[in-house]
């Protein structure tokens, strides 16, 4: 035999050899791994099953322990073999992990003589906060009232002093026989020490005259296991004459936006009631709290002083949390938002009169502007024009607000016409340059 072809073989029995001692070596082959219970919650004692085959009737498993870190399960095993038979044998591993507060966990295979190959999914499980009163009691609804700018949904005030962090919420309230009432799109991970829900109103559904009985149920895993319930008697309709309102105004650019800025708050032109933000270096932010009837509104900002820095933005909220309508501060002179508040009150339904005079408003900036309808209804079919006539921009908006570049037009006059699907037609103008 040849030099190369001695080499050639020496080498494959080589590698045959390493094969064997790398499969020889390897006394525990996982192909599944199971959770016990299977929906476990923050009450159960959480099993972890590896299900398999030994390599051979002399191998087993010597330890299998199991640690937590943070979200990750740490499964080790050691293995050992002695002289048998090589057949493969059937086993289940049973591994004690314990209580586990509610999360997403995954879990990882390690140690000797053990190779892991169930499927990814099976690395992953959940434990939810349960339907037990201890995550529960703990969970502690502050109030369920009419959203501030909205007529079609409901705000849900949450406040949780446990660590359960009932992932992926949902809430649904029902009325007394069983009919849905509102319910929420799930948008949050999960519930901290406080968080604020939107529960939307179906179409077609009646709201009854408050007050009125309820049951309230919190849904987790997208609304895919029910964790809470609660028997309440729901008054959407508060004593007050007035609710609380705020306005705004925050610098959301880089640079330092300082200065003095008038509002005015206006009911059918008139106005109601006024006052002042104030941005300093220190604070670059500032609010005031209004107490308005249930009505259509517009808000007008004033500079006092020429433009500093920063993107200032303003606009009007509730104080839970839940946003109305906001622009970007971008005129030296009248800046405008129109707005419907709808107060916490609604009895069977909220009800407020369209306005009588709907009207464009435009703000410009440097390179955009923005246009919206103070009727809050869609702009619906939009067209630019030049003061030629010439036509320059042309699109169907749905929203009662619409924003667009005016990068590269030429210094001028702009008519700006707005056709919604009443027919009803609005126009402005706007100076660029």
């Amino acid at each position: 035999m040849s030099r190369s072809k001695t080499l050639h073989v020496l080498l494959a029995a080589a590698c045959v050899c390493l094969f064997s001692t790398v499969q020889a070596q390897t006394y525990f082959y996982v192909d599944e791994i199971a959770v016990t219970p299977a929906d476990p919650t923050e009450q159960d004692n959480v099993q972890l099953q590896l299900i398999g085959n030994l390599s051979s009737t002399g191998s087993s498993v010597a330890t299998a322990t199991a640690q937590v870190n943070g979200f990750s399960v740490e499964l080790t095993l050691v293995t050992q073999n002695t002289i048998g038979l090589d057949v493969l044998v059937p086993h289940t591993e049973t591994i004690d992990v314990g209580l586990l507060p509610a999360g997403t966990y995954t879990v990882n295979v390690a140690g000797f003589g053990v190779y892991d190959g169930a499927p990814f999914e099976q690395h992953v499980f959940t434990v939810s906060g349960g339907g037990g009163s201890g995550g529960c009691d703990s969970l502690l609804i502050g109030s369920i009232q009419w959203a501030a700018f909205s007529d079609t949904a409901l705000v849900l005030h949450a406040f949780n002093s446990s660590t359960t962090l009932f992932d992926y919420p949902g809430f649904l309230l029902l009325s007394d026989n069983g009919d849905t009432l509102a319910r929420e799109t799930v948008d949050l991970f999960g519930i901290g020490t406080e968080s604020t829900h939107i529960l939307n109103i179906p179409e077609g559904a009646n709201m009854p005259v408050s007050p009125f009985n309820a049951t309230l149920q919190l849904w987790t895993g997208f609304f895919s296991e029910l964790a809470c319930t609660w028997d309440l008697s729901i008054d959407l309709c508060p004593p007050d004459s007035c609710s609380p309102m705020l306005v705004h105004l925050g610098n959301f650019g880089d640079a330092l936006g300082l200065g003095a800025f008038t509002y005015t708050v206006l009911s059918n032109g008139i106005p109601i009631t006024s006052g002042l933000l104030t941005l300093t270096v220190d604070q670059q932010s500032d609010q005031d709290t209004l107490c308005l009837q249930s009505g259509n509104y517009e808000l007008h900002l004033m500079p006092q002083q020429e433009p500093t820095g920063g993107q200032l933005v303003y606009g009007v909220a509730d104080p839970n949390g839940t946003y109305g309508p906001a622009e970007y501060v971008s005129s030296m002179d009248q800046n405008e938002i129109g707005f419907t508040f709808y107060g916490p009150c609604a009895d069977p339904v909220q009800s407020v009169t369209e306005f009588a005079d709907a009207r464009l408003v435009v703000s410009v900036g440097s390179g955009f502007a923005i246009l919206s309808s103070t009727d809050g209804r869609s702009l619906g079919e939009l067209r630019v024009m030049d003061a030629q006539g010439r036509l320059i921009l042309a699109v169907s908006e749905r929203t009662a607000r619409y924003q667009f570049s005016t990068d590269g037009w030429a210094s001028g006059v702009y008519v700006l016409q707005t056709r919604n699907a009443d027919g009803q037609v609005l126009t402005a103008r706007i100076v660029i340059g």
